[in-house]
């Protein structure tokens, strides 16, 4: 098991109680989502599932924890939500691959690979919509949040190959310094 993975698990493992939390950017935004599938990815306990699913969408969960994904389904069944879980590592962009194509992919707190980025377009159907919400350079600067984990300032508005960008905004948010892109794929 990766060392990244035994973290992941060892984390989820020792939360208790509560539910997973909803990103802003996924309850303010969820409406410019195309109808119909979304794939969560680095979805942890599934606070975007959870929310996307009660909104209708058919929604895959992946992240590297298990222990998370245990959590997901546990609450997605007190719900009685249906969310498919898969365990993946999201360097692992042939397995990512395997998953077929989704109307939406969404994006928290988390910095995706350039390997990750680059195979987002093959996951998607035409005009699918890309959102992602992560950390920015300012959360490193002024919370000392590891800087590897950030986004730098407009990162993705340049590697954009088969991406049309809806908006790019740079913003503070529930105490936290976070970038958001919404992307729709093109031909």
């Amino acid at each position: 098991m990766s060392s990244v993975r035994e973290k992941w698990n060892r984390r989820y493992a020792e939360k208790t109680g509560s539910l997973a939390s909803v990103p802003a950017a996924i309850t303010q935004g969820w409406q410019q989502l195309k109808p119909g599938s979304v794939l969560d990815l680095a979805s942890g306990d599934g606070g975007s599932s959870l929310y996307l699913a009660q909104q209708g969408f058919a929604v895959t969960a992946v992240d590297i924890a298990e222990e998370g994904l245990k959590r997901l389904a546990l609450s997605a069944k007190e719900h009685q939500l249906s969310i498919r879980t898969l365990q993946c590592d999201l360097d692992d962009v042939q397995g990512l691959k395997q998953l077929g194509r989704y109307d939406n992919i969404v994006i928290n707190r988390f910095r995706p690979s350039p390997l990750l980025f680059a195979c987002l377009p093959d996951l998607l159907t035409l005009e699918g919509k890309l959102m992602l919400n992560s950390f920015n350079l300012r959360q490193h600067q002024e919370k000392g949040f590891s800087e590897r984990f950030c986004l730098l300032q407009g990162e993705y508005l340049e590697v954009t190959s088969n991406f049309r960008v809806e908006y790019y905004r740079s913003l503070e948010r529930e105490g936290d310094f976070m970038d958001e892109y919404l992307f729709t794929r093109e031909g």
